[in-house]
């Protein structure tokens, strides 16, 4: 397990926060990111103290990715600073010194009084940095873009999302670089394919990632791409009036993603199910699919060459199996192959009263 150094510009004898902290940063910040931040600030009372993100993950019972997402927003906000290796592996946290006059702006408290509140203003990465540590830059959210991009994913999912579910919201941000309006068109795609789960949302997220999808438009155009594929290969197995169900939008996806089949092919394998089974059969189909990926059928064309293969070895085992079988019906009447003789029976029996 490795571990990284946590040092701050000068010597700390006790756990200090300063009121800068408490009255500029802390009301914004999410509770739990205020908690990991003051954890760091304790543990300065050692001057250097070796740690580790799975042990501050234990110590307050969070997943890593939880305690990743809080330091990214604390160095956003230029907070703290993290040094990563070749291998972007986190090395050291170095706690900053607080800028005592940052950038503001109005805010309204509770009490409908003006208040001052810092912008942060992120540092940019170098291209030097970002090549190093792998992480994509990107804008911090204001908190008007959170609230109200958590507002519709709640109206999405049906449901208040838990504080772990607001961070896993916000990273499709911090980690994939994702705008608001493309994590919001992301949530209303999946529940629209009744997949509420984070998990498969952020599943989804990774794979428009891997294709370079970056803007809502570019989205829509897959997404309706692969919708209209979705319809076809329903109609192809007699199945109309109603939407794909999740077993069936996987095998699908399986299909024209991963296996990355033309989309006549699929058809092509959903008509032989039907000859074969009389009914719509995705398992069917998909072992049907799963040969042609074995012997890395690409076109119809290379498809009717495997099946003149095919039949050509079938006719050649049927000519060897009636030879076999001739063969072995020779060999079953191996007693009976001499001449029989004929006699006379009763000119015999004559033969023998006469002697």
């Amino acid at each position: 397990m490795s571990g990284f150094l946590l040092c701050g510009d000068g010597g700390c004898s006790h756990t200090l926060v300063p009121d800068f902290f408490l009255d500029n940063y802390m009301p914004e910040a999410n509770g739990e990111y205020v908690k990991i931040y003051l954890y760091l600030l304790r543990c300065l009372k050692s001057d250097v103290q070796e740690l580790s993100i799975p042990l501050i993950a234990d110590k307050f019972e969070h997943t890593e990715s939880d305690v990743r997402r809080a330091l990214k927003y604390w160095e956003k906000l230029n907070l703290l600073k993290l040094e990563y290796n070749d291998k972007d592996q986190l090395t050291g946290i170095r706690m900053l010194s607080m800028n005592p006059k940052p950038e503001l702006k109005t805010r309204t408290d509770s009490a409908g009084k003006s208040a001052a509140a810092p912008i942060a203003v992120p540092q940019p990465q170098s291209k030097k940095e970002q090549k190093v540590s792998g992480r994509l830059p990107a804008d911090l959210l204001s908190q008007q873009e959170v609230r109200q991009l958590l507002f519709i994913c709640e109206q999405y999912l049906g449901k208040t999302l838990s504080s772990s579910e607001v961070a896993r919201i916000l990273d499709l941000h911090d980690s994939l670089g994702f705008s608001p309006e493309l994590i919001e068109y992301l949530v209303e795609y999946c529940v629209s394919g009744e997949h509420k789960s984070l998990h498969y949302i952020e599943a989804t997220a990774r794979g428009w990632k891997e294709n370079g999808i970056r803007t809502v438009s570019q989205a829509k155009e897959q997404t309706t791409t692969y919708n209209r594929a979705y319809f076809k290969i329903l109609k192809a197995f007699g199945i109309s009036n109603r939407n794909p169900v999740a077993v069936e939008i996987s095998y699908m996806n399986k299909w024209l993603k991963d296996y990355g089949f033309s989309l006549e092919l699929i058809l092509e394998a959903c008509s032989r199910t039907m000859a074969a089974i009389h009914q719509p059969g995705f398992e069917y189909a998909d072992k049907i699919l799963s040969s042609w990926k074995k012997n890395r059928i690409t076109s119809l064309s290379g498809l009717e060459a495997l099946d003149r293969e095919r039949q050509t070895a079938s006719e050649t085992c049927g000519e060897k199996k009636t030879a076999s079988s001739a063969h072995r019906a020779a060999s079953q009447n191996r007693f009976h192959n001499f001449k029989e003789r004929d006699y006379d029976f009763e000119k015999l029996q004559k033969q023998l009263i006469n002697q």
